[in-house]
């Protein structure tokens, strides 16, 4: 929503007149594709789409797998990147642990906000993903100058006075607010004033899967939801055929008046005249399961990702590396494009509100290395790469054990290598003989 003009009368009318246009209604999509990846609600998105009739003979049948495929698209913090800046490592808390599923929730989504607050008791930021919200924006700016969204959980929802918070920053019109606001119109004062204490700063991080073409909101995961409502369809028909292959009773020549008992203990007694059979369907149910199988693989394809089906043989590292060079190349193009101005600007974010409620000083310096993904290798793989990084001294066994358990520490590192060490000469000495070891102990 644009504003032109702003005072705090006009502000109070704004939002109401945003909250009674249907904020949920503008939320609903969003709310859509939650379900799917939470993987609740699939049941009820299916029957609309069957008769009653036809589901009396089995339940819906569905799969979910949104989550799987965008859990193994959205791989930037799959590993934890470096940050240079002790002052700020040292506040950042589970940020990198957070951030995990931000980026997932992004992708879902296209467009998701971080709010970033202060943890007076630990000392620490923590963060906390806002799904539903509305943004205001100033003429010709691109970037929201305040933001609103509902305060309640979920089961509070649905509440007949439900609260929204509102944030905005310093502009000409107006020193940046704070409060929250209810359908009913009361405002609620969180600080004093009602102003922002963080000025021309709002603490919001806005995450895009794309880059800005027409709209802020960017096109999430639609695709791949509605691709998975359509495999969902056919496997809830292919359960129908499956049921239908036993075969339907049918009885010809029968009074329409007359009732037929069927079982395996009764006789089955036909009048002069009538007959009776089993119609099955005609239906190739292999190429049903091909065609969801086509299916599935399009929509992983289409997000960079590789159905990996039971009958397939194993690969090689390499035949690996090479199947993935459109993901991995994917995969740079998001840290550039998105995740590398992000964390710069959750940074200036943090640094304002370190200042402001922490007391500490961040310093200006911030930059940030991204970890590149790296496609398994197979043991014998590993062994010949070490094996010749050892010769070449392009590899440590610290270097080695660091990759294997990035969360040892230094010290750690350093007490196994002491301990590999000290145990290599009895090692050594288990290949001599017995009498030559027993002879060097006797002297």
């Amino acid at each position: 929503m644009i504003i032109y003009n702003l005072t705090e009368q006009m502000l109070h009318k704004l939002l109401m007149e945003t909250i009674e246009e249907g904020y949920d209604n503008q939320m609903e999509e969003r709310e859509r594709l939650l379900d799917y990846y939470e993987g609740v609600n699939l049941e009820q998105d299916l029957k609309q789409y069957f008769d009653s009739e036809s589901l009396s003979a089995i339940p819906p049948m569905y799969i979910n797998l949104v989550r799987n495929i965008i859990s193994r698209r959205a791989l930037v913090y799959q590993q934890q990147p470096v940050r240079f800046n002790d002052k700020y490592n040292d506040v950042i808390g589970d940020f990198d642990s957070f951030m995990k599923q931000f980026e997932q929730l992004t992708y879902l989504l296209g467009t998701e906000a971080l709010y970033t607050h202060w943890d007076d008791s630990q000392k620490k930021l923590k963060y906390r993903p806002i799904h539903f919200f509305v943004p205001f924006f100033k003429p010709n700016e691109d970037e929201p100058f305040a933001i609103m969204y509902q305060a309640e959980s979920q089961l509070q929802a649905r509440s007949e006075d439900a609260q929204y918070m509102f944030w905005s920053k310093d502009t000409e019109d107006m020193e940046g607010k704070h409060f929250m606001i209810s359908s009913r119109g009361k405002i609620t004062s969180i600080v004093d004033g009602d102003r922002n204490p963080y000025g021309d700063v709002i603490p919001f991080t806005i995450g895009h899967r794309h880059l800005y073409t027409r709209d802020f909101f960017r096109e999430g995961a639609s695709d791949l939801v509605d691709g998975m409502r359509s495999i969902n369809i056919m496997l809830t028909e292919l359960a129908l055929h499956g049921r239908f292959q036993l075969g339907q009773p049918v009885f010809t020549g029968l009074d329409t008046e007359q009732r037929i008992t069927m079982g395996q203990d009764k006789a089955l007694v036909l009048p002069e005249g009538a007959n009776f059979s089993y119609a099955t369907p005609n239906a190739n149910v292999q190429a049903m399961i091909d065609s969801t199988k086509y299916m599935v693989d399009s929509i992983a394809q289409a997000n960079n990702v590789r159905i990996n089906w039971t009958n397939k043989g194993q690969e090689s590292g390499l035949s690996k590396k090479m199947s993935e060079i459109d993901l991995q190349d994917a995969l740079r193009s998001d840290i550039e494009q998105i995740y590398r101005p992000f964390e710069k600007q959750q940074f200036r974010i943090a640094q304002r509100i370190c200042e402001v409620s922490g007391g500490i000083q961040l310093g200006d310096q911030f930059s940030i290395d991204f970890t590149e993904r790296e496609v398994p290798m197979s043991s014998d793989e590993e062994i010949k790469y070490y094996d010749w990084a050892f010769k070449n001294n392009l590899e440590t066994r610290k270097s080695y054990l660091r990759k294997k358990n990035p969360d040892l520490q230094d010290s750690e590192i350093e007490g196994i290598v002491e301990q590999i060490d000290s145990e290599a000469p009895q090692e050594a000495n288990e290949t001599q003989s017995i009498i030559d070891r027993i002879g060097k102990q006797v002297g």
